[in-house]
């Protein structure tokens, strides 16, 4: 039985560790590439490494190709969707639980149809709404886009989480005289902790890598963001700059890679508390 628990740990940790070096090597290959010229990487030495370390490609993202910009407005508008985002799905999901009220269950289906529905096959209405809304060009238009299509995923992220909470625990803070919003912030959203934790994680994501909607609302330079700019770095009148590419994308992983780093921990307590409470 040993040996077999033993084979069984064996064959787990290859199986894990060829899917961790297969999800790591794209973004070792994209560092190395980095510090390439771009003819180096054209003739086939893509996978070894610079026989010159080029430090220019991030002097000239960073100095010449504004990427710093494009950097903050990312921030701007991923911060914005995510607060925007995490306070409606809380506030929405403890309505259609907690609350019983007529149109409660209408709701929840037209929430469900939010998921169902492509992005993509709305874009002539929003863009045709913003514009009689004088929101073209203006970073607040893919906050309130994003948000639209993120907030149905995190409703049902809550929902589902909070639905396993018992009422009692609500009817004390009742008895001790809170208010609905203290009940709200102080009770419910500690525990649900591990659906915010998703929620934000899944958010933060597609705000962060939105292209379409950036491309289609935003044609004002100083307003646009880093999946933006990376696009211009392939029209070139020379063909694409493949090494500053690499570069741009290399400072467009920094802060979902810091992300993670700082907080990959507190997502594990958090899920393992989630689990705890199940």
């Amino acid at each position: 039985m040993r040996i077999r628990q033993r084979w069984v740990r064996i064959v787990m940790t290859t199986v894990f560790g060829i899917i961790a070096v297969t999800s790591v090597y794209p973004l070792f290959w994209l560092l190395l590439n980095s510090f390439k010229d771009t003819n180096e990487i054209m003739t086939g030495e893509s996978f070894g490494l610079p026989s010159f370390w080029k430090i220019e490609n991030y002097t000239d993202a960073i100095f010449n190709r504004d990427i710093l910009k494009y950097f903050l407005n990312s921030v701007f508008i991923t911060g914005l969707t995510l607060i925007l985002t995490t306070v409606a799905a809380i506030m929405l999901s403890y309505a259609l639980v907690r609350m019983k009220w007529k149109l409660s269950h209408k709701v929840s289906k037209m929430v469900t149809l939010g998921i169902l529905l492509p992005s993509q096959i709305v874009i002539v209405p929003i863009f045709m709404m913003l514009r009689e809304l004088n929101l073209i060009n203006n970073p607040l238009s893919l906050v309130l886009t994003i948000s639209a299509f993120n907030i149905p995923m995190a409703v049902i992220m809550c929902s589902s989480f909070l639905s396993s909470i018992p009422y009692e625990m609500e009817e004390a803070a009742v008895m001790d005289g809170a208010g609905i919003f203290s009940i709200l912030f102080r009770v419910i959203v500690p525990i649900i902790k591990p659906a915010i934790a998703t929620m934000v994680i899944n958010t933060f994501i597609n705000s962060w890598n939105e292209f379409i909607y950036a491309l289609v609302l935003i044609s004002d330079d100083k307003y646009k963001t880093l999946p933006i700019a990376l696009m211009n770095y392939s029209s070139g009148k020379y063909g694409t700059d493949y090494g500053g590419m690499f570069a741009a994308m290399i400072i467009t992983s920094i802060l979902p890679i810091l992300l993670f780093i700082f907080f990959s921990n507190q997502v594990e307590k958090t899920f393992s508390a989630g689990s705890i409470l199940k």
